[in-house]
């Protein structure tokens, strides 16, 4: 009888082990590996509490509340006039240098010393660049928002907003501390641990701000999210990477001077100014519609745009997995002058990335449709012509998006001015369309832009880069 038992747990063994192999190789065909898993994961968990927050934010704010709520939002994003686009600088030089490295225990560098005293000497100077970039951030952020607020002309709430702005502004400047070290850890191609992390925090997260908005936390939630995603970053950081916390420690107050060492003006801010740029282009094509419909049109129709857009903008974040995870590698591979591999590993993560996008598009209009048909939850977003508007504007993105990536990993920024343009048309038509015509106004002229300038003005400039290389 034992035998027996045995025997049919060592078959149901068997038939696990073939069914997890078949479902790996089955993922694998769409480029799914363990990165992509826990970022795809961190969206869709995003997805599925996105419903219970907008139930609890139905249940607990009003509909004033909500426009503060993601009116808030938009402005912590200014934080980005702060980085000036060093997260993505950091993550590629670290990558270029970290072809040449590997990962010891506990976050412990082995390899070529050259490269491994660079990848350090990055680190390094990017902690005090961010350590400046947060106190500048609460010195200027705060009474950015409270002026902006203050002013508003549907003023007279009955909720407190100015702490929580205030709590929200330093919750973003203390995580923006742990900004560098994500970075570098990306760029090492260890996306899988980041993403695990984002994935832990996004939980964490979440289920702390649910708290506090059930049980009367109202615009406390913001700050409280902050805290939850800083709180799981220190972890990860002090479990697996604390000989990198310490050899960071140790070159902050050493004044040892290594001999190979980056150079920050000749060599990381060349290419830092021009992706600065084009983050600050970014916020005046993705972040002002928010606050301006708050200031035009009331705080009402903010929320729904701002809580459109977070679904929406799930869509993009998903899709973008594709060519984010493999971003590392394509640094690694033009590290090595692979430029054939580059170029194959590229379009194939460029292509899985379109249709993700495309199918999520097409399920996440069906579940909008069924919103505004039948619930009431419909009305806190825009109509569904609406969100269909917004959703080709993301697929377009990702196309752009992953132009912009391909370029950049050569340690280059090539779209600095194709950029800047859009974004001088962007804001022009949100803000004129905007107070005229509302969010509608804003969603075409927003996809206007990017069919006839974006798209078309982004490939132009991949295809003469591409021709360098080939």
């Amino acid at each position: 009888m034992l035998n027996v038992k045995h025997e049919n747990q060592r078959r149901t063994d068997v038939c696990m082990k073939k069914f997890i192999d078949k479902l790996k190789n089955n993922l694998q065909v769409f480029g799914v590996n363990r990165a992509i898993a826990y970022g795809v994961f961190t969206r869709i968990w995003s997805v599925i509490a996105g419903p219970l927050t907008i139930i609890l934010i139905a249940a607990k704010f009003s509909k004033t509340e909500q426009g503060y709520y993601y009116t808030y939002s938009s402005l912590l994003a200014l934080q980005i006039f702060f980085e000036l686009g060093l997260t993505t600088v950091l993550a590629q030089f670290a990558a270029h240098e970290f072809a040449f490295l590997k990962w010891g225990t506990k976050g412990n560098i082995i390899g070529d010393k050259i490269h491994r005293e660079k990848f350090i000497d990055i680190l390094v100077k990017a902690v005090k660049w961010y350590v400046v970039s947060a106190v500048l951030l609460i010195l200027i952020l705060i009474p950015i928002g409270l002026q902006f607020f203050s002013h508003s002309s549907l003023n007279v709430v009955d909720f407190s907003w100015k702490l929580p702005w205030v709590f929200a502004v330093i919750g973003i400047s203390c995580n923006l501390l742990l900004v560098p070290f994500y970075a570098v850890i990306t760029g090492s191609g260890d996306v899988a641990a980041i993403n695990f992390r984002m994935m832990i925090g996004g939980v964490i997260s979440s289920v702390i701000g649910w708290f506090v908005i059930a049980y009367g936390g109202g615009l406390y939630a913001i700050p409280a999210i902050s805290a939850g995603s800083m709180m799981v970053g220190i972890i990860y950081l002090y479990n697996s990477k604390s000989e990198l916390l310490k050899i960071v420690f140790l070159k902050l107050f050493s004044d040892v001077k290594s001999m190979n060492t980056i150079s920050w003006w000749g060599e990381i801010w060349p290419m830092q100014w021009k992706i600065a740029l084009s983050w600050i282009s970014g916020y005046f094509i993705f972040q002002l519609y928010t606050p301006i419909l708050f200031k035009y049109h009331g705080p009402i129709v903010a929320g729904q745009m701002g809580m459109t857009l977070s679904v929406v903008n799930s869509v993009q974040a998903i899709a973008l997995m594709w060519l984010n995870t493999k971003s590392p590698e394509f640094c690694k591979l033009i590290a090595k002058k692979e430029y054939h591999k580059l170029n194959q590993l590229f379009n194939k993560a460029l292509k899985q990335s379109i249709f993700a996008c495309f199918l999520l598009s097409l399920v996440l209009l069906i579940i909008f449709i069924f919103l505004q048909s039948y619930t009431l939850i419909g009305s806190r977003f825009l109509t569904v012509l609406q969100v269909g508007l917004f959703l080709v504007i993301v697929c377009s993105n990702v196309l752009i998006y992953g132009w912009a990536t391909y370029m950049r990993a050569h340690k280059e920024e090539p779209l600095l001015w194709y950029s800047v343009i859009g974004a001088l048309l962007t804001a022009t038509s949100t803000y004129y369309l905007g107070v005229s015509y509302s969010s509608i106004g804003m969603a075409c002229g927003s996809l206007g832009i990017s069919l006839v300038w974006g798209i078309p003005s982004t490939y132009y400039c991949f295809k003469k880069f591409k021709e360098r290389y080939v």
